[in-house]
């Protein structure tokens, strides 16, 4: 009878046994599923992530190249404007101060401006008149140019740029921080602040 009861307990312990282990086999399959779902959705939104990421990178660098573009553009055009301007300014101021001394040419002026005074069309100078008027600023603006300027103030901000003639033409000089300044003024705050 002892040899039976070895013998029973032995079949139900190895029944058991087996039945542990393909329990534990498919507890073990079961969890290798699971983390490779989970691995595989990680991934996924890894990816996902990753690929987004990219994009808005992509689309910033795309965007503020195209913002650095149009402020380049903007200082540009606001240093040449302030470049004429003063130009302008110092070639007039000289030229009325010299043509106001002339009492000759100015009666000549005015009597000139009423013979060409017509109400419709107002008045008008003529081209021999004109081209003479663009040699005369021409070569003022030229010696202007020769004797130096400084531009203080670039789109109501202020700066420290000159031009100096310089081997045969003309050099605009200005210092590193002015110019960072300056166009840091140019730039949305955003863009101001990621860059500087």
């Amino acid at each position: 009878m002892d040899a039976k009861i070895q013998e029973l307990t032995e079949k139900i312990y190895n029944e058991g046994v087996k039945q542990g282990q393909a329990e534990a086999d498919r507890l073990i399959a079961e969890a290798e599923t699971r983390a490779g779902k989970i691995e595989a959705d990680a991934t996924a939104r890894a990816e996902e992530i990753i690929k987004s990421a990219e994009r808005r990178a992509s689309e910033l660098k795309k965007n503020t190249e195209s913002e650095l573009r149009l402020y380049t553009a903007q200082l540009v055009d606001s240093l040449k404007s302030s470049i004429s301007d003063q130009i302008q300014g110092e070639v007039a101021k000289s030229s009325v101060q010299a043509l106001s001394s002339d009492p000759a040419f100015i009666r000549s002026f005015i009597l000139k401006i009423a013979e060409s005074f017509d109400l419709t069309r107002g008045v008008e100078i003529s081209t021999a008149d004109a081209e003479g008027l663009r040699s005369y600023f021409t070569s003022h603006a030229k010696s202007l140019l020769e004797s130096g300027v400084s531009i203080r103030s670039v789109a109501g901000k202020p700066t420290d740029f000159s031009i100096a003639p310089k081997d045969g033409s003309f050099k605009v000089q200005f210092g590193e921080a002015e110019f960072i300044e300056l166009f840091k003024s140019f730039l949305r705050p955003e863009m101001n602040q990621m860059l500087f």
